[in-house]
């Protein structure tokens, strides 16, 4: 008898392991930080949270009827979307103070990037309308579709980034537009879109099993810890 309570105890301990790593492994699944998508943020003397700030495990579509910050930047609408597998921000009329003689006005900015499921990689790419910068009242038109890491420099007064694309840990991060103010630490992005190559949403990997496996792990457990009890009583009853 004693051997076979034995036996039990340990078929049900293996099967409660057993259970609990299925249990685990059909648990949810997150990437280290949601898709993203953001209108401006800014850094430096002008320092500015991201704006219109829309994510995928939070608040998305996000519209804002415009940004002021009041020395670097004005704006129309701004939009930002973010899912489990893309995100994207669009503004319309941006308007920035590069100095008191230089400036930065687009009629649209607008930047996306996508996971793709099937490869496991993340893509990005960005878009301008109606983009210069004037210096003493000369413009300078700005590339529509510029190809990744395109630097436009503003002779002493700034550097531009269009396109800007910077990968880090399965990250791709997409600015339409980064600027660097020279000879200062102030730095602004527009139209900002994150994604990152793995699924973000909160899903188990079989759907709509997280919940019977469950609670197949309790009975497992369960009867684990009924054959360890009938298992003790009988020892202590044979030593007494």
């Amino acid at each position: 008898m004693n051997r076979k309570l034995n036996g039990l105890v340990k078929a049900a301990a293996s099967l409660s392991l057993a259970g609990g790593m299925l249990a685990l492994a059909t648990g949810p699944a997150f990437a280290a930080v949601p898709n993203e998508a953001y209108g401006a943020a800014a850094t430096g003397l002008i320092s500015v949270s991201p704006l219109a700030d829309a994510t995928s495990t939070g608040t998305s579509p996000v519209t804002l009827a415009n940004i002021n910050v009041a020395g670097l930047v004005t704006t129309g609408i701004v939009t930002d979307t973010a899912d489990g597998t893309s995100a994207s921000s669009t503004i319309a009329n941006a308007a920035v103070t590069l100095s008191a003689i230089a400036s930065l006005a687009a009629t649209t900015v607008s930047s996306s990037c996508t996971f793709d499921t099937d490869t496991d990689t993340v893509s990005g790419t960005s878009s301008l309308a109606g983009a210069s910068f004037t210096v003493l009242g000369i413009p300078t038109s700005l590339a529509a579709n510029a190809a990744p890491n395109t630097t436009v420099g503003v002779p002493g007064i700034a550097t531009i980034v269009l396109n800007q694309q910077i990968t880090a840990n399965g990250t791709l991060t997409v600015n339409a537009i980064a600027i660097t103010l020279l000879g200062s630490t102030q730095t602004l992005t527009l139209g900002t879109s994150i994604c990152n190559a793995a699924g973000v949403a909160p899903v188990s990997i079989l759907p709509g099993m997280a919940t019977p496996i469950g609670l197949g792990t309790l009975g497992l457990l369960a009867l684990g810890g009924t054959a360890y009890y009938f298992s003790k009583r009988r020892r202590v009853t044979v030593a007494a």
